[in-house]
């Protein structure tokens, strides 16, 4: 999470607890390389695995959003799909109520 402040960025422990608690099953005390070397190439392949899915994440939803803002049928489609969503939830709420 980033700060309001320039310079300043919060990161998410939830994260390094993931990692200390994850990757350590897969380093081998036997290798060659010391186990702070595998644990760093471990989460550096994690962290452009997550990245690269993020972005492609990213890509899509452009490409999703860019083709139902131009297209007359897609913004139809969207708008009739979110309608009927707040329909759908309007009545969820309506009948575990009674």
């Amino acid at each position: 999470m980033v700060s309001d402040r320039p310079g300043e960025i919060h990161l998410n422990p939830k994260i390094a607890i993931f990692y200390l608690a994850f990757l350590p099953q897969f380093t081998d005390t036997d290798a060659s390389l010391a186990i702070w070397v595998q644990r760093l190439l471990l989460g550096t392949v994690v962290n452009i695995m997550f990245s690269s899915a993020d972005a492609l994440c990213v890509v899509l939803a452009e490409k999703v959003t860019h083709y139902l803002k131009t297209s007359g049928s897609g913004s139809r489609i969207a708008q009739r799909m979110g309608g009927g969503v707040l329909v759908a939830l309007g009545l969820i709420v309506a009948l575990s109520n009674q």
